[in-house]
């Protein structure tokens, strides 16, 4: 099987990369895996898009390339947001059909679900039951448009399009930004300089709200699973931990105030130094969503534990500190 990755430099794209590198499995040793970045073509412009395909002969894709960005990002972007990425997946859903690429994987996030469910947690039939949270709109909406083509493109010409909505994602590699870095990536980054500095640490907002956190490679490897899964056809997966516990299913989620000690604990940050500015917006309180379809099907699927996955990437930002700082 020949597989183009689109997003080849980002963080999942990194750990894709690094996962295939080290998986002894035959399934995967069999495929070919074809990684590419903004720097082979930008995406929002369908001739480079299409570019990509002439002579290939693709048999499937893993599309991870997405205009993305913390929550700050997505609150000053909105428009932006939402015209790059619409661009970014109609090139790319267009091409791949065109060039009878059959099979897919299209990353969403857990953004997209509605600000304001029925009940928590969420599952994957409440995606489009209501509007997302107003601080990521744009972002949000052009990923819901992009599981609507997969379905279209599933439904009326047999494609086999599937999608998977990962939780809040982390780990080595990632975008560590103190600008524009997700939540816990901009953390680290900010603490690290602050204790270097020794200066005290701003939590941005009260730290309330709640997050469910994915470790890159841990997704990496839900994706390739799905890719090679013959049964699987089409649809959506909510990706996500879901521990048991003497036959008790349990959704880890944390406060952001929790997740920032826990960051403090593996740089050896003083607790006392941690402050909150309750001026900065919190982002949407809740978004708690359950992964029981991907449970089901992959019952002994082993996930990180967040303890463990921050003290991994933690020991990476540290060691790879020069490159990373922006």
């Amino acid at each position: 099987m020949r597989v183009l990755v689109t997003g080849g430099s980002g963080l999942v794209g990194k750990s894709l990369n690094s996962y295939i590198k080290n998986e002894n499995e035959f399934q995967i040793k069999d495929c070919h895996f074809t990684f590419v970045s903004s720097k082979d073509a930008d995406l929002r412009i369908k001739e480079e898009v299409d570019k990509l395909f002439i002579d290939r002969e693709y048999d499937a894709i893993i599309h991870l390339a997405a205009c993305v960005g913390g929550l700050y990002k997505n609150m000053d972007s909105n428009v932006e947001m939402y015209l790059d990425n619409m661009a970014i997946n109609t090139n790319i859903i267009k091409a791949c059909h065109q060039n009878n690429i059959n099979r897919g994987i299209f990353c969403l996030s857990s953004c997209v679900f509605p600000e304001k469910p029925n009940s928590f947690p969420m599952t994957e039939e409440d995606l489009h039951r209501g509007k997302p949270h107003f601080s990521n709109y744009g972002y949000a909406h052009s990923k819901r448009q992009l599981e609507v083509m997969c379905d279209l493109y599933s439904s009326s010409y047999n494609r086999q399009y599937i999608c998977v909505s990962p939780v809040n994602l982390y780990g080595p590699f990632d975008n560590f930004s103190i600008k524009n870095g997700h939540v816990l990536p901009s953390v680290m980054h900010r603490m690290y300089n602050n204790s270097l500095n020794s200066e005290d640490f701003m939590v941005y907002g009260t730290g309330r709200a709640f997050r469910q956190f994915l470790y890159a490679p841990d997704f990496a490897k839900a994706i390739v699973k799905l890719l090679l899964d013959i049964r699987v056809k089409f649809g959506i997966f909510n990706v996500c931990d879901m521990s048991s516990f003497e036959g008790d299913i349990s959704i880890p989620e944390y406060s952001i105030q929790e997740v920032v000690y826990m960051i403090a604990k593996n740089l050896n940050f003083p607790k006392e130094k941690i402050k909150n500015d309750i001026l900065k917006s919190d982002g949407i309180y809740k978004k708690t969503v359950s992964a029981v379809v991907f449970k089901v099907r992959y019952p002994d699927f082993k996930f990180t534990p967040l303890s463990e996955g921050l003290e991994i990437t933690v020991k990476w930002m540290i060691d790879n500190f020069d490159s990373i700082r922006k």
